[in-house]
């Protein structure tokens, strides 16, 4: 099929093509599944030129149809290389919060571990009260801060240590502190907890 009439205009084909919504449309879920499969398949679509002397308008729909294609793949790759959580772990309540349970997500990026947390059934704490999480290591001598929040339903806390080195997750109820009141550490009001990897023994 020839891209180009004789008179110089593009093969109604193609402009149909071009016309559609749905080529511009944003990429589904199953979009990744689909170019995998097209790769398999090798199939390739040739747009045949009429002469030299009209090779310009055929290189423009060519390119026009590339383009798409290209930006197509792009996003198939950029979901592919997304991040996703390197393990899930679940959260159980202690004596303060016996009904509370959740899960944290952990994910390990260059600049430190995302832990995503979520505990819908703890109470939202506001003003000068709030929640803190905490990373400890197995012989608890070591305790590091993930970060404050009014409630966990969708909490993110950040850590600059690795979880094998620091594998127990607690999260504590808080007040607010002077700068160098000694409250400014864990106040030990632990609602919930999890271990995010073994401790050895």
């Amino acid at each position: 099929m020839d891209s180009v009439d004789d008179d110089g205009t593009l093969d109604p084909e193609i402009a149909a093509l071009l016309r559609d919504p749905t080529l511009w449309e944003e990429p589904g879920a199953d979009l990744e599944d689909r170019v995998v499969a097209g790769i398999a398949s090798e199939r390739r679509v040739v747009v045949p030129l009429r002469s030299p002397r009209r090779r310009w308008p055929g290189q423009l729909v060519a390119a026009a149809i590339g383009a798409a294609a290209a930006a197509l793949i792009a996003v198939a790759v950029s979901d592919i290389g997304a991040d996703r959580s390197d393990a899930q772990i679940a959260l159980g309540g202690t004596d303060l919060a016996p009904d509370a349970t959740g899960k944290a997500e952990i994910t390990s990026l260059s600049s430190g571990v995302r832990i995503e947390l979520s505990v819908p059934d703890l109470p939202r704490r506001d003003g000068d009260e709030f929640y803190e999480g905490w990373l400890k290591n197995c012989d608890g001598t070591g305790l590091v801060p993930i970060g404050t929040f009014h409630d966990l339903d969708g909490a993110t806390g950040w850590a600059g240590v690795s979880v094998a080195d620091f594998p127990i997750l607690t999260v504590t109820r808080e007040v607010v502190a002077a700068p160098k009141d000694a409250a400014q550490g864990s106040s030990g009001e632990v609602v919930v907890s999890g271990n995010l990897a073994a401790c050895p023994g």
